[in-house]
């Protein structure tokens, strides 16, 4: 399973084995790979608030993955 997480115009894909992370985790795996992809220092500040859906469902971050999206599918930073 992997999820595409969207930063404004820049997606980065977070591989996710089985889904069975949790939403807070592939946030943080999310965050890390923007700041890497972007060459910003780990100290960069980005504040996150939530994941949402593409059509606007606000994910748990204590849900597990594979309980509330699909391979692929691609959820927004707020």
């Amino acid at each position: 399973m992997k999820v595409t997480v969207c930063f404004g115009r820049t997606g980065i894909v977070v591989p996710c084995k089985e889904g069975q992370l949790r939403v807070r985790e592939l946030t943080q795996q999310a965050l890390q790979r923007y700041l890497k992809a972007r060459e910003k220092d780990p100290g960069y500040w980005v504040k996150i608030h939530h994941l949402e859906y593409t059509d606007g469902g606000i994910l748990d971050p204590d849900d597990i993955l594979a309980d509330v999206v699909e391979d692929k599918d691609k959820a927004l930073v707020t």
